[in-house]
């Protein structure tokens, strides 16, 4: 009985815990995954192992599925796969180039996606690494083992390069933000101020919205800040449709505000010869604060300020935002975007040593060590090329030198290809916030983002103010005003000068007026004042830069 009793237990497997089976014998239960003879396949192997990891690395988790944390591949994997449905209708609803955007200019949301991908990369590293130790056998050969933790720490690497990346464009962009679009001035910057109406529709009061764009060039060799380059951008918010208006830096008795400071010292306007021209209004205001403190108490900058309130009439227009280029950092942004592709019209010298001449004349030195030149036809130019386009006038004018200005903005403009951006990304965003500041809040940059991509799919067009239609020394501002307010109301329907301004102001409430018939120039074209080109008349810009 008793011998028959142990036969059964050895018969049943219950003393196979003792010993192995014998070669060829069954073992029973669930222990024939813990001993596998040699040549066996009823074990899990270590390519189980691979396969596993592998897939935890293509979809976070899911390798986890198939091992005894299930649970937790279950929850991981339901949380990827959400979130990239959640940025699949967004791109399906709004287009890539638009979602991309609207991110870029909302800072909280750029901090909540950086939160979330740091904390979302170290979660799925873990799941990589996790589902490998899950399932790798219990008994494996030292190769084994290090070929596993080799491939492991591989996948994890590959799952973490990108997300890096991803950081790295993440904390430049919002270091830029913080630097363009602060939320107090930077020294010498405008303050921010918004101009815009409620969310659902925020440009519904301004159907225009007026942009002063300043190259600001405060050499060593200069007292004060120069502001050699003044361009207005005017865009119509529900077209995108945009016209420059190029102020030359040489403009003379320009019209002073009542309510400006600078009135004090000129009233009605800054009028003393070819010494007194738009360009120094900035170091004009800057030195009347030092003098006069109390002038200025309620303005921290005082140079901006003037500049932008006295083309404020000179164009007839409210400006709305100030952008502020150190012109020296131009060059950074072009050659972080890879250069910039531009017709050039004449032959033009770059970094060469100039001097003054008996009659007061700038001339050129042609034999200086440095002096380069830039051949006329079609090429893309580095940004020291670019920046030297867009300054040089020792063999031109003033008023060449504007037309080639705007070129250089609108080809920026449009050569911002979404690709050239997204590879080059870190490096232009840094250079714009190490040299542009701007009045533009931060809490706008989602209406501003919309707005540019709506100024890119419409036309850009020209109007500069030259020696060819202005008389730069006693200039015709009634004239000037007119001109501007005929180019921002292109549409047969607008009123003319001897019309009713009622209608003027029910279109667009945010413009100036058009003037009346007393404020036509009635003199003559002696001075050659309506004398214009082609290149100086109302025109897209490619006409002009082509």
């Amino acid at each position: 009985m008793g011998h028959h009793f142990t036969h059964g237990r050895s018969r049943s497997g219950l003393m196979n815990d003792a010993r192995p089976p014998r070669p060829g014998a069954h073992a029973s239960g669930r222990r024939h995954l813990e001993w596998v003879d040699e040549g066996s396949v009823r074990r899990p192997g270590i390519g189980r192992a691979f396969g596993l990891t592998t897939l935890s690395a293509l979809l976070p988790g899911a390798g986890l599925l198939r091992t005894r944390a299930w649970v937790l591949g279950v929850f991981l994997v339901t949380l990827a796969l959400a979130a990239l449905a959640m940025v699949a209708v967004l791109v399906w609803r709004d287009g890539l180039v638009s979602t991309a955007l609207t991110a870029a200019a909302d800072p909280r949301r750029l901090r909540i996606l950086l939160g979330t991908l740091i904390g979302g990369t170290v979660l799925w590293i873990g799941a990589v690494a996790l589902t490998a130790l899950l399932s790798r056998p219990r008994r494996t050969t030292p190769a084994q083992s290090g070929a596993l933790a080799l491939f492991t720490g591989l996948l994890c690497l590959a799952v973490a390069a990108p997300a890096a990346l991803g950081t790295r464009y993440v904390s430049s962009h919002l270091e830029a933000v913080d630097k363009v679009f602060g939320p107090t001035p930077t020294a010498g910057g405008p303050e921010p101020t918004s101009q815009l109406g409620p969310a659902d529709d925020p440009w519904a009061a301004l159907p225009r919205v007026n942009v002063l764009m300043l190259g600001s060039d405060a050499a060593a060799a200069r007292e004060g800040t120069r502001t050699d380059t003044m361009i207005i951008a005017s865009i119509d918010t529900r077209t995108g449709e945009s016209v420059l208006f190029s102020i030359p830096r040489n403009l003379q008795r320009v019209p002073i505000p009542r309510d400006n400071p600078l009135y004090n010292i000129y009233p009605g306007r800054y009028d003393c010869g070819d010494q007194c021209l738009m360009n120094a209004i900035w170091t004009e205001a800057e030195n009347a604060a030092e003098e006069h403190p109390e002038w200025y108490a309620d303005d921290p900058t005082p140079g901006l300020t003037a500049t932008r309130e006295v083309l404020e009439g000179v164009l007839g227009l409210e400006i709305q935002h100030t952008v502020i280029v150190n012109l020296e950092g131009f060059a950074d942004l072009v050659d972080a975007m890879g250069g910039v592709t531009v017709t050039v019209k004449e032959l033009i010298p770059i970094n060469g040593r100039t001097y003054t001449d008996a009659n007061g004349h700038l001339q050129l030195d042609p034999n200086s060590p440095d002096l380069e030149w830039i051949q006329p036809g079609t090429q893309r130019m580095t940004g020291y090329q670019a920046l030297g386009y867009s300054r040089s006038r020792v063999t031109t004018d003033d008023f060449s030198r504007m037309r080639r200005q705007r070129c250089i903005v609108a080809a920026v403009i449009d050569q911002a290809e979404p690709m050239t951006l997204l590879q080059r990304y870190p490096q232009i965003i840094g250079a714009v916030g190490d040299n542009v500041v701007t009045d533009i809040p931060q809490q706008d940059l989602g209406a501003w983002a919309e707005l540019v991509l709506l100024v890119q799919k419409a036309s850009i067009k020209s109007l500069p103010f030259t020696a060819q239609n202005t008389d730069v020394a006693d200039p015709d501002y009634a004239q000037i005003r007119y001109d501007v307010w005929e180019a921002t109301h292109p549409s047969p329907e607008a009123p003319t000068p001897s019309g009713s301004q009622d209608d003027a102001t029910d279109t667009e409430p945010a413009q100036t007026e058009a003037p009346s018939v007393t404020e036509e120039p009635t003199g003559g074209t002696d001075d050659g004042a309506a004398t214009t080109t082609p290149t100086d008349e109302l025109t897209d810009i490619g006409a002009v830069c082509g």
